[in-house]
């Protein structure tokens, strides 16, 4: 989990662009704004699954992910001098469904698993002929020091959501919801690496490297322990989950749409009955997650006294768990600290305006803006984060299909063009076209999602689907 360079890993999730302000979205709407399943054209809607993930890097090339060319003579990583980043973030849903009890009313329930990690280093030499410790200090024994940061954080989260109109007029409907977000904290850890120092000493032919300061520190979640300790069986999995930490979280939202028409009130969540545009806001993902921080953690120290690269090389050599680590850590530095007993790893808290404008026919326009409220490059604070910033998706879609084309600005600078299609109760996407290129980066990633409702204009057959 600790490297030179100390390389900072996390993932972002949410990316489901197709869904994003339709009145289709049935139950994956909540993760967006609660609120806009109050004005959902389905009556009810089951989810029996979704996956997304998505990537952002600078380092690793996208042929990492064709397993054909694993041990193929390629490169994966760039070379040069540079510093690194890694951004991840991944979710998957399993058995969610939303129902709408009246016309004013809905509500939902979700199942979700989410991961986020981030890697994040300072500038240093790379090449991916370095094959050993001395190599990588070779090519780097002009860099002034080694300093990185990673996170990790993976969480089983149960929201229970509830939206409601408040207000309504002839051509306008105002819908408020929120989320309330029950997570058991899986797995959890963070690294730091600051001022990593090392010099060159040149005796004749003989050239040996020296670290002789830095500071290290790690922490992970308790519960890892068991599945290292056990493997993973029944008995284990089990002690894992029960020693996982329950944290709350919420998410809120409402929603304001115009309609076209100053008349038929009674058929305005029909599909018939376009609006003229709708405008969301949501505070999404406000809390964290806890974690108990296993024994095998610390903070390493060391201060002006050598050691030279064939030593680290070999202290480290067989290490395999957590355990040995720390006592190799141990024998590598000069002071050890015990970490505080317990951590908190932040949520993608994050503010998003949305827009959604109806073109006519079955053509519309969206536009988001995410506004992120945690700091990336905190010192003293441990969050994950999403990556989205600025994205506009134009769509066409009906109740059984549907084209979409999402054109997305990241937080990070990079313009990703995506691609989404519906076809009954399948939707598919790619967040980033151009991740099919041969030099491309691992920037983009993609989701899947299977959702079953009324597949009919017709919809009332049912005592489910008849308003009383």
């Amino acid at each position: 989990m600790i490297g030179f360079g100390g390389i900072q890993h996390a993932a972002t999730a949410q990316q489901y662009q197709a869904t994003h302000g339709s009145s289709y979205a049935g139950v994956s709407g909540i993760f967006n704004n609660p609120a806009s399943i109050g004005n959902s054209l389905h009556r009810w809607d089951l989810q029996l699954f979704s996956a997304q993930t998505a990537f952002y890097t600078n380092t690793l090339y996208a042929r990492t992910l064709n397993v054909s060319n694993l041990g193929a003579n390629k490169q994966y990583v760039t070379n040069g001098f540079q510093d690194r980043r890694l951004d991840q973030n991944a979710d998957m849903s399993l058995l969610s469904a939303m129902y709408r009890i009246n016309k004013k009313h809905a509500v939902a329930i979700a199942f979700r698993g989410k991961f986020y990690q981030h890697i994040q280093t300072n500038a240093f030499h790379f090449q991916d002929s370095a094959s050993s410790l001395q190599s990588f200090f070779k090519l780097n024994r002009n860099t002034p020091f080694l300093q990185g940061r990673s996170e990790h954080s993976g969480w089983g989260e149960l929201n229970l959501s509830y939206a409601g109109a408040i207000a309504e007029t002839e051509n306008s409907r105002l819908t408020v919801g929120a989320s309330l977000q029950i997570s058991k904290s899986l797995g959890g850890g963070y690294t730091r690496v600051n001022g990593a120092k090392f010099r060159e000493d040149i005796n004749g032919t003989d050239t040996s490297y020296t670290a002789y300061s830095g500071i290290g520190e790690y922490a992970y979640s308790s519960n890892i322990d068991v599945l290292q300790q056990f493997g993973i069986t029944g008995n284990s999995v089990r002690d894992f989950v029960k020693q996982s930490r329950t944290s709350l979280g919420i998410s809120a939202g409402l929603e304001y749409i115009v309609y076209n028409e100053e008349s038929y009130k009674d058929n305005r969540l029909s599909e018939g009955r376009p609006y003229s545009y709708k405008i969301g806001f949501s505070l999404m993902d406000i809390g964290a997650q806890r974690y108990t921080n296993s024994e095998y953690t610390g903070r390493f120290t060391r201060d002006n006294d050598d050691v030279s690269d064939s030593r680290i090389a070999n202290i480290m050599r067989n290490v395999n768990i957590t355990r040995e680590f720390k006592d190799s850590m141990t024998a590598l530095f000069d002071s050890v600290q015990t970490l505080p007993a317990s951590f908190r790893i932040a949520n993608p808290a994050r503010a998003i305006l949305n827009v959604d404008k109806w073109m006519g026919g079955s053509f519309f326009i969206n536009a988001q803006l995410i506004i992120h409220l945690n700091s990336r490059n905190s010192a003293t604070k441990l969050n994950t984060n999403e990556m989205g910033f600025i994205t506009v998706t134009p769509r066409w879609e009906t109740l059984n299909w549907g084209v979409f084309l999402p054109m997305q600005l990241t937080r990070d600078g990079q313009f990703w063009t995506g691609l989404a299609f519906k076809a009954g109760p399948l939707i598919a996407g790619i967040h980033n076209i151009g991740i099919v290129k041969q030099w491309s980066l691992l920037n983009g990633g993609g989701y899947i999602m299977l959702n079953l409702h009324p597949f009919r204009k017709k919809i009332n057959k049912t005592r489910l689907d008849c308003f009383e």
